[in-house]
This record gives structure tokens, C-alpha cells and sequence, in this order.
């Protein structure tokens, strides 16, 4: 069961025209949503698209992403939680 915040975190390389495109269900929201560089001094390098989320609603949430670059689709991902 999830009571507090979390924080989920994906590899991502903006540089290659891919980033990620994720929804929550109602009970759920996005409180922060920024991408953090693996080698800052690197211009490029890859790094993680990382989610501060927080329970708003009691029962079982949903998250759901997608890795794109237009309707190319690299990766996808569904995340079900039992939330308190």
C-alpha cells in the first residue's frame, strides 16, 4: 500500500528525438516532472526522466507510459497500485 509520495524514474536520451509520455488515472498526480543528466559536464549523454507523484485518491491507481520519438514507439510500461 502507497500513502506517501514516490517517485518513479525511466532511462531517457533527449537527444535522440525520443522522451517519455506517461498518464495516471484520477486518483494519482504528477507533482513534478523534470529529466536529470547522467554526466552533466556531457553535452548529449543520456540520463532519467524522473516523476514526483502523489496519492490523491484511496484504491487501485494506474500509470501508464510510453518511450516515443512520433509514432515510433521504443518501449511502453503500466504500473498498478494499491493505494492507501
Amino acid at each position: 500500500m502507497i500513502k506517501k509520495p514516490f517517485t518513479i524514474q525511466f532511462p531517457e536520451n533527449p537527444v535522440s528525438g525520443f522522451s517519455w509520455d506517461i498518464a495516471t488515472s484520477n486518483g494519482l498526480q504528477i507533482m513534478r516532472d523534470r529529466f536529470v543528466p547522467e554526466d552533466e559536464e556531457q553535452k548529449g549523454s543520456g540520463g532519467y526522466r524522473v516523476w514526483d507523484i502523489q496519492v490523491t485518491c484511496q484504491g487501485s491507481q494506474k500509470i501508464t507510459g510510453t518511450y516515443r520519438r512520433g509514432n515510433q514507439i521504443a518501449s511502453c510500461f503500466e504500473i498498478n497500485i494499491d493505494a492507501e
